[in-house]
């Protein structure tokens, strides 16, 4: 099915406005042209090409099965694409030790070692990656993890745990920081206090990639949106043109619309 011009990818729309429209120079923090990945016959991605202003909070949407989750491995270097190319903080997908150092992520489920405390497996990780030990006091801080720090990880809450990963993940004072599903096992005050913290990091300049289902949560906080579907991309751009798109309408209810008129 061919796209109508508001559907169309980055390159195709209307520059953003004010901070959607990434930095002064214009630079992306992702991009990626014709990106495919398949594990047998199943296409996972399908020629993705989309780009994501540095900058801005990037809200990562599709339906189960649409390519999130593969698309990130892809950016991480944790799978290899079969076609296509990458740039990812101007380097490119090739070039790992070029623009991994810089990165910060969570995706699925994070690992932990459960008898250690919060801390020492904070402090496993900054030692491992050569981040100084101030530094894990500041992100159990963020995170509102410093009254259990020194309990054992294996008596934390899923939310807890989910909390740490995020902490995790922001070790290294990333410069993107990519987040599969972080409001996972959150209670809601959780889930606000991670809105916060999201609103926070960007107002220090931080690219955010964030892949959630809450589209509640999303129409919150992103002001760029990349829209998944069966591997492919089907909107990406502002978050504002996408919400203009149909007045009155829920974020759900647009979502649900584009998914439908790609079916038809």
């Amino acid at each position: 099915m061919s796209l109508s011009p508001d559907r169309l990818p980055a390159p195709h729309l209307a520059p953003a406005s004010g901070s959607a429209a990434g930095s002064a120079s214009g630079a992306f923090a992702i991009e990626t042209h014709g990106l495919s990945k398949h594990f047998g016959k199943l296409t996972a991605v399908d020629g993705l090409t989309i780009s994501v202003p540095a900058g801005t909070i990037a809200g990562f949407i599709g339906p189960n099965g649409a390519g999130k989750t593969t698309t990130i491995r892809l950016l991480l270097g944790l799978v290899r694409p079969d076609a296509g190319s990458a740039t990812i903080l101007g380097q490119p997908l090739t070039n790992l030790p070029g623009y991994l150092p810089r990165v910060g992520a969570l995706i699925e489920a994070p690992a932990f070692y459960p008898s250690l405390s919060g801390r020492a497996n904070l402090e496993v990780l900054a030692r491992l990656g050569g981040y100084p030990g101030a530094r894990v006091r500041e992100v159990l801080d963020l995170m509102g993890l410093s009254d259990r720090a020194r309990d054992r990880v294996g008596s934390y809450s899923s939310g807890m745990k989910q909390r740490l990963g995020v902490a995790m993940a922001l070790l290294p004072d990333p410069d993107l920081l990519i987040l599969d599903e972080p409001a996972n096992g959150l209670d809601p005050l959780g889930i606000i206090a991670t809105r916060d913290l999201l609103r926070r990091l960007h107002e220090q300049g931080k690219t955010i990639f964030l892949s959630s289902h809450l589209l509640g949560e999303l129409e919150q906080v992103a002001d760029w949106l990349v829209m998944l579907h069966q591997g492919k991309a089907l909107y990406n751009g502002p978050a504002r043109a996408f919400l203009d798109q149909h007045q009155g309408a829920s974020f759900e209810e647009r979502f649900l619309a584009l998914l439908k008129g790609e079916h038809q």
